[in-house]
């Protein structure tokens, strides 16, 4: 018996450790679009939780990032007359620190900017503060499809210049991110895509893997986790 409960002590205590005292910062925060046709304002939002977990390898073996990230959530979708819709991804070609990284780029300009735990703390104390205009540098990959019904129509939407996509008189007003306090947003992105589900394990042309001899190499590109991290 005695026996038993080492055992569970040597299991639960680095558990423990990890949990509580583990270098991680986490926060949620909320991504609001603004489109304009015609005088009309189109609007979307959607609220991600972020999870920063210091890096083991980095810490033992100086190798590999000090930090790694995980994004939970799903895409902003705005609606736009004629059954037209934008995403703004949650991540591309599976590059999620992009998305990660977000906030940290933006509350920082290049000459302010500090490395290391400062940013996620200034991060948490952005809490209080009004929402964050995205520079157009830092915009999110933005795409809408041709048919909605078919993952194979996806394409670049030029956050510059919405009339290439959408017709005349539709422009990008804003897109700005805020650190909140509000729930991640579920089901918005399923809710227009109802084939989303069956794209986890394979690309938006059909293809198991991407493949740059893909006769459509944007849509081979992408698969559900771009749009949504939950099943």
């Amino acid at each position: 018996m005695r026996l038993w409960k080492i055992l569970i002590l040597i299991i639960l205590l680095p558990l423990a450790y990890w949990f509580f005292f583990w270098p991680h910062y986490s926060w949620h925060e909320k991504m609001t679009i603004e489109v304009e046709k015609d005088g009309q304002v189109y609007t979307g939002s959607s609220v991600s939780s972020v999870f920063w977990n210091r890096n083991i390898i980095s810490v033992v073996l100086g190798q590999g990032a000090a930090w790694l990230p995980e994004i939970k959530g799903e895409a902003v979708v705005v609606e736009l007359p004629e059954n037209k819709y934008l995403f703004a991804l949650l991540n591309y070609s599976g590059n999620t620190e992009f998305t990660a990284n977000l906030a940290t780029r933006i509350l920082f300009s290049s000459k302010q900017r500090v490395w290391g735990n400062d940013k996620f703390q200034a991060v948490l104390v952005a809490k209080t503060g009004a929402p964050l205009t995205v520079p157009l540098d830092n915009y999110p990959l933005l795409v809408t499809f041709t048919d909605i019904d078919d993952p194979a129509s996806v394409e670049k939407v030029n956050p510059s210049n919405l009339e290439a996509t959408f017709g005349p008189g539709v422009e990008l007003k804003s897109l700005t991110l805020e650190i909140t306090d509000e729930p991640v947003t579920r089901g918005r992105v399923e809710k227009v895509l109802g084939w989303i589900q069956q794209y986890y394990n394979i690309m938006f042309d059909g293809s198991r893997y991407e493949s740059i001899k893909s006769n459509n190499r944007f849509a081979n590109s992408l698969a559900s986790g771009a749009f949504k991290t939950e099943r």
